[in-house]
């Protein structure tokens, strides 16, 4: 009877912790800055050329995201430049009752993963480097 009381006592004792962030605005980055997306439409006379999408969501969890994410916005959602203003201060950004302004508000903090494609690119450069030597040596 002690064990099952013990138990008991154990299992309510233990609780699940399930959590998750409530950001303080939506945002996206774009190329290491990241940008508060604005409640203020965007014309489409106002809009420049196509200058990026969303590739990452940020982690609801702990708050992490890398190259160009958002915590909001789908994968695939775009951005364009809007006239009259500079890309590093203003962009709009694609949303389903139009384009919305978005606003520079700091620069992405640091992620290795950002460079991690350039870094399989190099290693795939070299390896296949590498491997044509190899065939050009073993022909002669």
């Amino acid at each position: 009877m002690r064990r099952v009381t013990w138990l008991v006592v154990m299992l309510l004792s233990i609780t699940v912790s399930v959590h998750a962030l409530s950001w303080a605005y939506a945002f996206v980055v774009l190329d290491g800055r990241v940008y508060e997306v604005m409640d203020v439409a965007v014309l489409e006379s106002d809009l420049g050329d196509v200058v990026g999408e969303v590739k990452t969501m940020a982690d609801d969890m702990d708050g992490s995201y890398y190259g160009d994410a958002s915590n909001m916005y789908p994968l695939g959602t775009k951005y364009r430049a809007v006239d009259g203003e500079s890309i590093e201060d203003v962009i709009a950004v694609e949303d389903e009752s139009g384009w919305k302004r978005a606003e520079y508000r700091h620069d992405a903090p640091f992620s290795l993963r950002d460079y991690l494609d350039t870094v399989a690119y190099v290693a795939l450069g070299i390896g296949l480097f590498v491997f044509g030597m190899n065939r050009v040596r073993r022909k002669r």
